[in-house]
């Protein structure tokens, strides 16, 4: 029902999440983040929000993400119908994706990257999500969500098309960015519009200039 990529930068810790599903209002569901800390995806036939708040309260104690992982997934009895992956602040992630999922379902998690789907066309879609990430990594996290969003909806990505689509993207001190289509034809296309707009827009630009930071607690 949704595809979704999760992502560190290795240089400032900066953590990120792009998804799209064919229904409404993804951003709302799927990505959770907390900067310094980790991020969660939490999709599938019956999402589960309590598995991301879970998941985040237990990297704050400091639990391994494959602790994190196991736990929720032997303490869920609806763990069949969830597709979860976690990482944690320094990149390492684990996950999961049940059985009683839709078909096609893909789960790849390595260092610094996650991509989890299901409902998909096939598990091309997958694939292609990690290839243009990783070829658009240099033009900074944003940008390279946003291409493994777009290279998955290329390939077929939901079945059922794109209704909403989400990128949040963070780092600890830093300031949000956090866009969504919540009900849209052609969201990943619209969340990309969305993304270039507000680059150039020289009023909201301003206004995230004189925001406090870690870096310059107070500007004003």
């Amino acid at each position: 029902m949704t595809f979704t990529l999760m992502a560190r930068d290795p240089v400032d810790g900066t953590l990120g999440i792009a998804t799209a599903t064919g229904s409404p209002a993804v951003g709302g569901f799927v990505p959770h983040l907390l900067p310094g800390v980790g991020a969660v995806i939490t999709q599938g036939y019956s999402t589960s929000l309590l598995a991301a708040e879970r998941a985040l309260a237990w990297l704050v104690e400091g639990k391994t993400v494959e602790t994190i992982v196991d736990t929720l997934r032997r303490d869920d009895k609806g763990a069949a119908w969830r597709q979860v992956a976690v990482m944690d602040a320094s990149g390492h992630s684990a996950g999961w994706t049940g059985e009683y999922n839709v078909a096609s379902t893909f789960m790849h998690c390595g260092d610094d990257l996650v991509v989890a789907g299901n409902m998909l066309v096939s598990a091309l879609v997958g694939e292609a999500i990690q290839r243009a990430f990783r070829m658009n990594r240099d033009l900074g996290l944003p940008e390279a969500l946003l291409a493994g969003l777009a290279a998955g909806q290329a390939t077929g990505g939901d079945t059922r098309g794109t209704l909403s689509a989400a990128l949040l993207v963070r780092r600890e001190g830093g300031l949000p960015l956090d866009l969504r289509i919540d009900e849209g034809v052609r969201a990943v296309d619209a969340l990309d519009r969305l993304y270039r707009r507000i680059q150039i827009n020289r009023e909201f630009q301003a206004f995230l200039s004189r925001l406090p930071t870690a870096e310059s607690p107070h500007r004003h």
